[in-house]
């Protein structure tokens, strides 16, 4: 199972609508594809310089430019697949493992910044703060809490309590930190000292994504085949949607369109409204990866995928 991250900058309206003109019966058509090297792509975020990263199930992460669609760099250090990948506020990478670390590089020359290690298995997910404190999810059920890599990446806390895997994190508006995991639930934690809040309970199978959008709104995806939207002030429970498949990924775009990954390849979009999402794109597998350029380009990866259709 690989998880994404989208980490890439809101698209301005303009751009979003004119990368997605070109749609034919309401579905989209890739005009550019970044090649994988021949390794599965297993991650992907996006940064404000116009870079795509890509992790790979080889264990590294190559670096495109997505102005020139050309290969940068290749990043190596890791041992095993990377499962995620986030990049910070200044550009910063981070990138986590099934090698057990978190290994945080240079947004600008792509050196290695530091390691973070602990869990006792591979590190699934992983959220940052706007103060580079660094929150990561393993196959281990637990969630750790770093200091910067300034301030040597020491650990602060560990938050206990979900009974399966931790597939995903994300940072509220409000200081608080989500968790979607294998349990079928959203945990609601503490950004101040870790201390568990609640638990957004609904979900019928795991919970594969949690995203926060700008206004604080949570939505979380699951293998049951929904969207769930919550309260990100109380927690409670907004709305459901039915999808077609189970869901892997979410990526907010502009004016809060929200843009869902789902099982046998489809992509689809939402816009809050009383409409159904409609479906944007086909692919072959799985949709595990969404990524959002600076100029609103739609990056997909799929299950299995050896490369990064562009949309």
């Amino acid at each position: 199972r690989w998880h994404a991250v989208c980490a890439g900058a809101t698209a301005k309206k303009e751009a979003w609508q004119w990368r997605w003109a070109g749609y034919t019966h309401g579905k989209a058509t890739p005009h550019t594809l970044l090649v994988g090297g021949g390794a599965l792509v297993t991650s992907l975020a996006t940064s404000l310089s116009n870079t795509l990263y890509c992790g790979l199930a080889d264990s590294t992460i190559q670096v495109w430019s997505t102005v020139t669609n050309t290969h940068l760099q290749t990043l190596e250090g890791h041992t095993r697949e990377v499962n995620a990948l986030v990049i910070g506020k200044d550009g910063t990478v981070y990138s986590a493992s099934e090698d057990s670390t978190v290994r945080i590089w240079s947004g600008e020359d792509g050196s290695h910044l530091g390691t973070v290690g602990g869990h006792t298995y591979g590190v699934t997910c992983l959220a940052v703060g706007l103060d580079d404190t660094v929150y990561t999810g393993s196959n281990d059920t637990t969630i750790r809490v770093w200091a910067s890599w300034r301030d040597g990446s020491r650990h602060l806390r560990t938050l206990e309590g979900h009974t399966d895997i931790v597939w995903s994190l994300a940072l509220g508006t409000s200081g608080n930190v989500y968790s979607g995991s294998a349990d079928t639930t959203v945990r609601v934690w503490s950004a101040v000292d870790g201390s568990h809040i609640g638990t957004l309970e609904g979900h019928t199978d795991e919970v594969n994504v949690v995203v926060v959008a700008a206004d604080g709104t949570v939505y979380s995806g699951s293998d049951d085949a929904t969207l769930r939207i919550w309260s990100g002030g109380d927690g409670s429970a907004i709305r459901t949607l039915q999808m077609e498949e189970a869901v892997w990924t979410i990526a907010i775009g502009a004016g809060n369109t929200v843009i869902i990954g789902e099982g046998e390849g489809r992509v689809s979009a939402w816009n809050g409204g009383a409409a159904p999402a409609r479906t944007l794109y086909m692919s072959t597998e799985d949709v595990h990866m969404l990524a959002i350029g600076q100029d609103g380009r739609l990056f997909v990866a799929s299950d299995h995928d050896l490369q990064v259709s562009c949309l």
